[in-house]
């Protein structure tokens, strides 16, 4: 039979949220759920849930808003044993220097409940090609590799902290003389 552990972070301070629901998941078993009950919309949660938990989660909205968002993360796998992309698995390319990267800074708005997507994107969509920008979140976020990658973009990332994340994304240059499509013969 299904569990439910309640976690009721409204009166804890927003940087201790995260931690605290993540250590009540990890102490989950498979098929037993958390409801978290928060004061705003857990979206930045559900990122970072699919970025570190992938296929480990089921996520059910109870209620939203305005004053209080419950949602039921019920837990259906077991960790998987994949390797984050890391420093530790490639070496820093040149294009990868935090002193020539604009810095789009996310944590504060991550722990806050606020939605970073709009100023990543912003940022993505101001880079030329051979340009880079920076990402600093509070988690590795796998799923804007996939999505800038479709957009041009290569990435490199690095793990400063526990929560503390910097991804430098480069828009790939475009090769002399050709339109940038990647054809051949044009």
């Amino acid at each position: 039979m299904e569990q439910q552990v309640l976690v009721d972070v409204r009166s804890i301070p927003p940087r201790e949220r995260h931690p605290k629901i993540f250590k009540a998941w990890e102490e989950l078993p498979v098929g037993n759920a958390l409801k978290l009950v928060n004061d705003h919309d857990p979206k930045p949660l559900f990122y970072e849930f699919s970025a570190e938990r992938a296929g480990e989660f089921e996520w059910t909205p109870v209620e939203k808003g305005p004053e209080q968002w419950s949602v039921l993360i019920k837990r259906v796998a077991s960790p998987a044993n994949a390797q984050p992309r890391s420093a530790a698995n490639a070496p820093r390319p040149a294009w990868a220097q935090r002193d020539s990267a604009k810095v789009v800074d996310v944590r504060e708005d991550l722990r806050a409940g606020r939605e970073p997507f709009p100023a990543i994107m912003s940022a993505a969509a101001q880079v030329q090609p051979g340009g880079a920008f920076a990402l600093r979140a509070i988690f590795e976020p796998r799923p804007l590799y996939q999505l800038l990658g479709n957009k041009g973009f290569e990435s490199w990332t690095e793990r400063l902290a526990e929560d503390d994340w910097m991804v430098y994304f480069r828009k790939r240059p475009e090769r002399a003389g050709g339109c940038g499509c990647g054809g051949h013969g044009h």
